[in-house]
C-alpha cells in the first residue's frame, strides 16, 4: 500500500478509538484477494454477555458500537471490510458464531446497522471465531489478518495458543492482532499468545483512556507490519527512456518533474484526469487514470480538464485544455524533494534496522499545538516524497520516541539520521534462586522509576511474553512481573545502545488439585469449585481469598507460603490446609465424601413421574430443639439431582400445597436414583 493510503488511514484515527484502530489495521497487514486484488480485513467482535460491563459508566458494547460507527464515515473505499460476532444470539452456546457481514466493499449504512443490532448474551468461543475468520479469507492460500477485540478469555474448551500455532504453521502469511479490553493481567497473559504466536501484536486496555492509547498504538503497529520496499530516491533516477509516439491523432500526454530543471520522472507517478467543473461538494468527476510515468490519454475529446499527478505524498493538480485534432504535451512541476530518514541507537552507534516507525508532520503547529500528519512509514530507512518546506519527523522504536525538524528543498535529496537514545532490556523470571526460567503465563509491566506528586509511576510498556525484549529510552525503570498470583518488582537501568538482561525472582510454587467423591474413586471431571485462601484469619475470623478455579483439575500458581483450600462439590464442602514451596510443585487430591441423589415423584405405584409442580428440599436428619431441620439444598426440577455429603437426610416434597417427608441414607461415592410415592 502506498504512503498516501497510510496517511489517509492514519487520519481516520481521529474518528474515535476503535475507528482509528480499524482504519489503521486496514493498512499493509490486511488480507489481499488473489481474485479481486482488493485488500480485505475481518474484525472479530466479542458479543458475549460480559460486554455489558461498564467502563466509566458506559457499557463496553456501546463504546464499540460508537467507535465503529465513527470509523465508517472515513473508511477507505478501496478496502473490503467484514465482521464476525460471537455470543450474540444464544446463552451458553459455544457454536454461536456468525459471519454478520461478508468481506466486501463497505456499505456504511448496512454495516453500522449490523453492528448496532448485535446484543451481547452468550459465551466466548473466540478460538473458533478466529478460525472461522481465517478460513473465510482462505488463509492456507492467501495472506490473512484477523483483528480480535475481546473482553474475556476462551470458555468453550478451546486453546487459543494451540490454534495460533496451527494457523501460523498452515497459513501462507497469517497474523492475528488482539486487543484485550478491560482484562485482568492474568487473563491478558493467557490471551496474548494468540497474537505472539502469529507475529501479531497484543494490547491491553483497562479503561477508556487506556483503550484510546492502545488503539492508537495498534494503528501504528499495523503500518509497521508490512513495510513497503524502499524505493530509489527519485532525484537519482536515470535518464528516461524515450516513450513511443502516440498512435492516436490527438489527446494529452504528460510527464511529471520534481523541479523546473529536473529530469522527468520515470517511475512512481499516478495520474488522474477529471472534468474541469466542480460539483456542489467541490469534487470533480474522474474521467481517466494512469499508472505510467508518462501518461498518455489517447483520443481525449477536445475540452477543458483538470489533471492531477501524485508522487509519494505530493499531489499537484492543474487545469489543461485539449484542442481539437492535436496532441498536447504537458509537464507537471511538483515543487518537491526527497527526504530519507534512518535512526541510530546512539550517535554513531548501532543502526536500527527493524521495529522503526516514522511519521512526518507539518512544520507549524496550530493554536492548540497540534500538527497535521503528512506521511508515515514502517521502513527502517524510510523514503518520503514531499513538497518543499519545513517538517517535523517523529520516530518511534519500541517505547523510545524522538522528533527532529527538517527542511526539504525542491529537487534535492535530504538525508537525516535520528538519535533514538534507546537501549534494550531482555527480561526473564525464575520461580526460585537457581531454577530454570518460567516459560508461560507471565505478564510484565515496565514503569518509569520517577513518581509524580501522588506517588504514581507512568507505565512505559507491557508484554505477555515469557521472555520479552523491551526497547526503552535510556534511563531508570521498575519492572513488575506477575505469574498466577505471584507478584514481584525490581529496579533496573538501561543505557543507550546497550543490552540489559534482567532476571526477576518470583518466589512462586505450584499446587495441582483434583478431587474424588470417595477414596479410590475416579477424579471428578466437572461441577467442582476450588478457592484458595490465606491461612491466617483477620480479627473477624475471615480469610482473604487469593485465587479460585472452576476447573476439575486446577493448577494454582502461588507465592511461597501457607494457605487453606476450600473444595466444593454441590453442597459438599471440604477444607484443608497446605503449603507451597518456591520452585516446587505439590499435588493434592481432595476426598469430598460426597454422594449424588436423583429423585422424582409419582402418585401411584409403578405410575408415571409427576411432570411438574413438585418442589424438593433436602433437610438434615436431626432436628434442633425447636423441631426445625437445617436445609441442605433444594430443587424445583421434575427429577431433582442433588450432591451432598454422605449421611442421613429427610427428603421433603411439596406438591399442591402439601408436604411429604421421606428418610434416606447416602454413603460416600454413591449415586442413588429413587422414586417416592406421594399419597393423597
Amino acid at each position: 500500500m502506498n504512503s498516501e493510503r497510510l496517511a489517509r488511514l492514519g487520519r481516520v484515527c481521529g474518528a474515535g478509538m476503535l475507528a482509528g484502530m480499524l482504519a489503521g489495521m486496514a493498512g499493509p497487514a490486511v488480507a489481499q484477494s488473489a481474485d479481486s486484488g482488493r485488500e480485505k480485513a475481518i474484525l472479530v467482535l466479542d458479543a458475549s454477555g460480559s460486554m455489558w460491563g461498564q467502563i466509566d459508566g458506559v457499557s463496553k458494547i456501546e463504546i464499540a458500537r460508537d467507535q465503529i460507527s465513527g470509523m465508517l464515515d472515513n473508511w477507505d473505499r478501496d478496502i473490503d471490510l467484514g465482521l464476525i460476532a460471537y455470543g450474540h444470539r444464544q446463552k451458553g452456546a459455544c457454536e454461536d458464531i456468525e459471519v454478520v457481514v461478508e468481506p466486501g466493499p463497505l456499505e456504511a449504512g448496512s454495516f453500522s446497522a449490523a453492528v448496532n443490532a448485535i446484543t451481547p448474551v452468550g459465551k466466548t468461543p473466540l478460538s473458533d471465531s478466529v478460525r472461522r475468520a481465517a478460513e473465510s479469507m482462505r488463509y492456507t492460500e492467501e495472506r490473512a489478518t484477523v483483528i480480535l477485540l475481546s473482553d474475556g478469555l476462551e470458555n468453550c474448551n478451546a486453546d487459543p495458543c494451540a490454534l495460533a500455532q496451527e494457523l501460523e504453521q498452515q497459513g501462507i502469511d497469517f497474523t492475528a492482532h488482539v486487543i484485550g479490553f478491560d482484562l485482568s493481567e492474568t487473563d491478558a497473559a493467557e490471551l496474548s499468545c494468540l497474537a505472539e504466536e502469529t507475529g501479531g501484536e497484543f494490547f491491553l486496555a483497562g479503561n477508556a483512556d487506556s483503550l484510546a492509547e492502545k488503539l492508537r498504538a495498534t494503528v501504528e503497529t499495523m503500518a509497521e507490519a508490512t513495510p513497503e520496499p524502499e524505493p530509489e530516491p527519485v532525484v537519482l533516477a536515470p535518464e528516461p527512456e524515450p516513450e513511443p509516439e502516440p498512435t492516436g491523432p490527438f489527446g494529452l500526454r504528460a510527464v511529471a518533474k520534481m523541479c523546473e530543471t529536473c529530469d522527468a520522472l520515470t517511475k512512481g507517478v499516478f495520474w488522474q484526469l477529471f472534468g474541469a467543473d466542480q460539483k456542489a461538494d467541490g469534487k470533480r468527476e474522474e474521467l481517466n487514470r494512469s499508472g505510467s510515468a508518462t501518461a498518455f490519454f489517447e483520443d481525449q475529446a477536445p475540452d477543458d480538464y483538470y489533471l492531477s499527478a501524485r508522487v509519494g505524498d505530493v499531489t499537484v493538480g492543474v487545469p489543461v485544455t485539449v484542442p481539437e485534432g492535436e496532441l498536447v504535451d504537458f509537464e507537471v512541476v511538483l515543487g518537491a524533494g526527497t527526504l530519507r530518514v534512518r535512526a541510530e541507537a546512539s550517535p554513531g552507534g548501532t543502526s536500527l534496522d527493524e521495529k522503526m516507525f516514522y511519521r512526518v508532520f507539518s512544520g507549524k503547529a496550530d493554536l492548540s499545538g497540534n500538527r497535521e500528519e503528512i506521511a508515515r512509514s514502517g521502513s527502517a530507512a524510510a523514503l518520503f516524497t514531499l513538497q518543499s518546506g519545513t517538517y517535523q519527523v517523529a520516530a518511534r522504536h519500541g517505547s523510545a520516541n524522538q522528533t527532529m525538524d527538517v527542511e526539504v528543498k525542491t529537487g534535492e535529496l535530504t538525508d537525516v539520521v535520528i538519535d533514538m537514545q534507546v537501549g534494550y532490556a531482555k527480561v526473564a523470571a525464575i520461580p526460585a534462586p537457581g531454577a530454570d526460567p518460567l516459560t508461560d503465563k507471565m505478564f510484565y509491566r515496565v514503569f518509569d522509576a520517577k513518581k509524580d506528586l501522588q506517588g504514581n509511576q507512568q507505565e512505559i510498556s507491557a508484554s505477555g511474553s515469557a521472555n520479552p525484549i523491551f526497547r526503552l529510552p535510556a534511563g531508570d525503570y521498575v519492572l513488575e512481573a506477575k505469574h498466577g498470583e505471584a507478584f514481584a518488582r525490581a529496579a533496573f537501568s538501561v543505557e543507550a545502545d546497550s543490552l540489559t538482561e534482567k532476571v526477576i525472582e518470583m518466589n512462586v510454587g505450584y499446587l495441582g488439585v483434583t478431587s474424588a467423591m470417595a477414596p479410590g474413586m475416579p477424579a471428578l471431571s466437572r461441577n467442582v469449585l476450588y478457592r484458595v485462601m490465606e491461612a491466617k484469619t483477620d480479627l473477624q475470623g475471615k480469610r482473604r481469598e487469593i485465587s479460585a478455579s472452576g476447573s476439575a483439575e486446577a493448577l494454582f500458581r502461588l507465592p511461597a507460603g501457607d494457605y487453606r483450600l476450600s473444595a466444593k462439590h454441590g453442597a459438599a464442602i471440604v477444607e484443608t490446609d497446605f503449603s507451597v514451596e518456591a520452585g516446587a510443585r505439590s499435588d493434592l487430591e481432595v476426598v469430598m465424601n460426597s454422594a449424588m441423589l436423583q429423585v422424582e415423584a409419582t402418585l401411584q405405584e409403578g405410575g408415571p413421574a409427576i411432570g411438574k409442580g413438585v418442589f424438593w428440599r433436602l433437610l438434615s436428619e436431626k432436628a434442633d430443639l425447636s423441631g426445625n431441620r437445617k436445609e441442605i439444598t433444594a430443587s424445583g426440577s421434575q427429577k431433582a439431582q442433588m450432591v451432598v455429603p454422605a449421611g442421613g437426610y429427610i427428603i421433603r416434597a411439596r406438591y399442591e400445597g402439601e408436604e411429604h417427608d421421606f428418610p434416606i441414607a447416602l454413603t460416600a461415592g454413591e449415586v442413588k436414583e429413587m422414586t417416592v410415592l406421594i399419597e393423597r
